[in-house]
């Protein structure tokens, strides 16, 4: 291990520490037996969160299905099955989502070329962020109303949001120019590691072709792509409203979207610590109690939101051992004839 991964594992573990000991003093601060209390009364209707998380992830796999070529030979119950895989090893494992990427490349490897399915990836990841920046903006005006009063985190948040925004639309600009291709002359220019640049040259060149190609001859699919993931995240709303039924906390779909708005930001800045242990839970009960709610109701819901996260998760690992290229089932498929 190079000195640089070992200052990494550090941080990260660091991270992790800290992300632990801040849920440890949020549950302290809301009383564990009144916590208890209320996952305990919500048990029954956890299948219903886990249904909704289902239906979203449908709609984010039909988004990824459109940034593929039209005629690729993988049905959309594969499709799905691989998407949950990726996710499942994102959120378990500390690698910034690139392990899940892939993890799914891997998984599809056998059905299209790995720059193609990158290529993908990528252009479906910008779409997702995308999608997520409508949903912030449409909620934004709400959170700006209810958090005035605290200027700071007023434009704390705005900055994030802009920043993001911009952040994705010159990422999606670069992928139009060639990411490898941009890179390589960017180095060549600086008259620096010409060797690297060779190599990022000829190594990306069918990823950024793939992408040029797409940006440039399917638009319409690309926007499609982003509706489907604005889709999703509106099912997230009806998710959210119907835990704050169920723990007889009925709340209003407008109110529910400044929520997820608010969420959202504080989630994609709290990206570094491994799968924002704490910091996840301590951005909701901020959100819940900057709209009134209690302390505990936050912290319940972001626990009920964790739990949603690990069921899904083990329905990925489920996904990946039955799909990976050594399982007993993949063999079996792969030995059957083509036309059967």
């Amino acid at each position: 291990m190079t000195a640089g991964a070992r200052v990494a594992r550090v941080v990260q573990v660091a991270l992790l520490a800290a992300g632990l000991a801040l849920f440890a003093a949020l549950v302290r601060h809301v009383g564990a037996a009144q916590l208890l209390a209320e996952l305990w009364r919500f048990r029954w209707a956890l299948a219903g969160v886990v249904a909704f998380e289902l239906l979203i992830d449908a709609c984010n796999t039909k988004a990824w299905r459109l940034t593929l070529p039209p005629h690729a030979p993988i049905p959309f119950g594969r499709l799905y099955f691989v998407r949950q895989a990726g996710v499942a090893v994102n959120q378990l494992t500390p690698t910034a989502t690139v392990g899940g990427e892939v993890v799914k490349t891997m998984l599809l490897r056998a059905h299209l070329p790995s720059s193609l399915t990158a290529a993908s990836l990528i252009a479906a990841r910008m779409s997702y962020a995308l999608g997520q920046a409508i949903l912030v903006l449409l909620g934004l005006s709400t959170v700006l109303g209810r958090i005035w009063h605290t200027p700071d985190l007023a434009i704390a948040i705005v900055v994030t949001f802009v920043a993001t925004v911009g952040g994705v639309v010159a990422f999606v600009w670069l992928q139009r120019r060639g990411i490898f291709a941009t890179a390589a002359a960017t180095i060549r220019r600086l008259g620096i590691a010409s060797a690297l640049a060779e190599r990022l040259h000829a190594g990306g060149a069918a990823l950024d072709a793939h992408l040029t190609g797409f940006y440039r001859d399917r638009q319409r699919a690309f926007a499609g792509s982003v509706a489907w993931h604005v889709t999703g995240q509106l099912v997230g709303l009806l998710q959210l409203a119907f835990i704050l039924r169920a723990l007889a906390a009925p709340t209003p779909l407008a109110t529910c979207l400044a929520i997820e708005a608010f969420a959202l930001v504080l989630d994609s800045a709290a990206f570094l610590v491994p799968a924002r242990i704490g910091v996840q839970e301590a951005g909701r009960v901020l959100v819940f109690t900057t709209f009134g709610f209690s302390a505990a109701t936050g912290l319940t819901v972001a626990v009920i939101v964790r739990l949603n996260q690990l069921i899904v998760a083990a329905i990925g690992l489920a996904a990946f051992a039955a799909l990976s290229p050594g399982s007993r089932r993949a063999r079996r498929r792969r030995e059957q004839p083509a036309d059967s």
